[in-house]
């Protein structure tokens, strides 16, 4: 453990884990009644949680997509450091009736200024770089997103604007974590599938129509008028456009024989429905107030980049521990495959379990019976992340 905790995104994954139990037993504390913890609840779960896994990814796949190294990599363990009090000061002001919200904010923001300067910089030091994957494309947009977002909460904590807390919402998940998904997904499910993409032109067109639709509606939000409601039907449409795309590419020949799909593939294809369910729900929700908001949020966020985060790091975390523990004994000794670093049983279990629970807790606010299933949900996430820690130790 120790050992792999020396790769930079092993670090950033594992912090990530410990926020996502931390997260889950909170929230599960203030469903029991046992306090009120729902601010502090959803800022670990969709702030630290997505955010160190999605740098923590990035850190990994933009250097091999690239073909390069970390521009400055101390910068980047610094940085590590400052996230993680930056998320622990916020945790805390949360829990102390925001008395530390100010600072918190502060070294938040800095630290995601420093992420977005590491991102750019180790992009940019390759000639190329726009040419090497649509991924990137994204991902740089995505930094973007991020250092707007937190920058706009920090102006509104700090009393120098007005600050909404939907629209600050909106613009880190359309914006950052939204596009983050995309680039991950249009990256890693053709490769895991053993698929080609089906059409980089089409994801191209999809890049546009997000970046169009994410703005559009972040500006529109307070108002909810016609601009909001054309944003989001120009969202809509382009995840519907990049659906199609992936889909193509799952039922596209492979690129070898026909082999049993790998279970990080799974996870992403299963995402993908969640997340067509979620945007629809949304725009629905905006323009027919049915199925709520509930449902929308818990579709997209649980469902299509929860599930999407499980996915990759159930290549990620096992190829990285491998990679370091074993790449250099091939030939000397027997040495496990990638895949038997995880437990296929269990990961099976999981797959089920998560998929079926989501989709039913997911309606709960709609028919209440169904908010029993928050349980054997949060269960299967925590159990997810023991496996994990786990993986890194074998």
């Amino acid at each position: 453990m120790r050992r792999m905790l020396k790769l930079l995104p092993i670090r950033f994954l594992s912090a990530a884990l410990i926020y996502l139990v931390a997260g889950i037993t909170l929230g599960t504390l203030d469903a029991l009644g046992y306090g009120s913890f729902k601010s502090v609840h959803s800022h670990l779960l969709a702030g630290a949680f997505f955010t160190l896994v999605i740098m923590g990814s990035m850190y990994q796949l933009l250097p091999t997509i690239i073909g390069a190294e970390l521009k400055h990599r101390s910068l980047a363990e610094f940085q590590f450091i400052l996230a993680n009090l930056g998320f622990i000061s916020l945790a805390y002001s949360f829990l102390s009736n925001y008395s530390f919200l100010k600072v918190a904010g502060l070294i938040a923001f800095i630290s995601f200024i420093l992420f977005a300067f590491e991102i750019f910089a180790t992009a940019l030091s390759v000639k190329d770089f726009y040419r090497r994957s649509l991924a990137i494309w994204f991902f740089l947009a995505a930094v973007v997103y991020l250092v707007v977002g937190s920058a706009y909460a920090l102006a509104g904590v700090l009393g120098i604007t007005s600050f909404s807390a939907a629209r600050h919402a909106h613009i880190l998940t359309l914006g950052f974590v939204a596009m983050t998904n995309f680039g991950g997904l249009y990256e890693l499910f053709p490769m895991l599938s053993l698929k080609k993409l089906h059409s980089r032109r089409l994801g191209e067109v999809h890049f546009f129509i997000a970046n169009i639709a994410a703005i559009g509606m972040f500006l529109g939000f307070p108002e909810r008028g016609n601009l909001f409601i054309l944003s989001s039907l120009l969202f809509l449409a382009g995840f519907y456009l990049f659906a199609y795309n992936l889909t193509r590419t799952y039922f596209s020949k492979s690129h070898g024989p026909e082999v049993e799909m790998d279970i990080s593939a799974r996870f992403m294809a299963y995402a993908l429905a969640f997340g067509v369910a979620g945007v629809t729900a949304g725009f629905t929700s905006a323009t027919l107030g049915f199925p709520g908001s509930f449902t929308h949020v818990h579709l997209i966020l649980t469902g299509w980049v929860g599930l999407t985060i499980v996915g990759a790091m159930y290549h990620i975390v096992p190829m990285l521990t491998w990679l370091e523990k074993y790449s250099t004994k091939v030939g000397q000794e027997g040495v496990p495959l990638i895949q038997d670093l995880y437990n296929k049983p269990l990961a099976k279990a999981l797959f089920i379990t998560l998929n079926t629970t989501l989709a039913l807790f997911a309606f709960s606010s709609l028919l209440p019976a169904l908010s029993i299933f928050a349980v054997p949900l949060a269960i299967a996430f925590l159990v997810f992340a023991v496996e994990m820690l786990l993986v890194l130790g074998r």
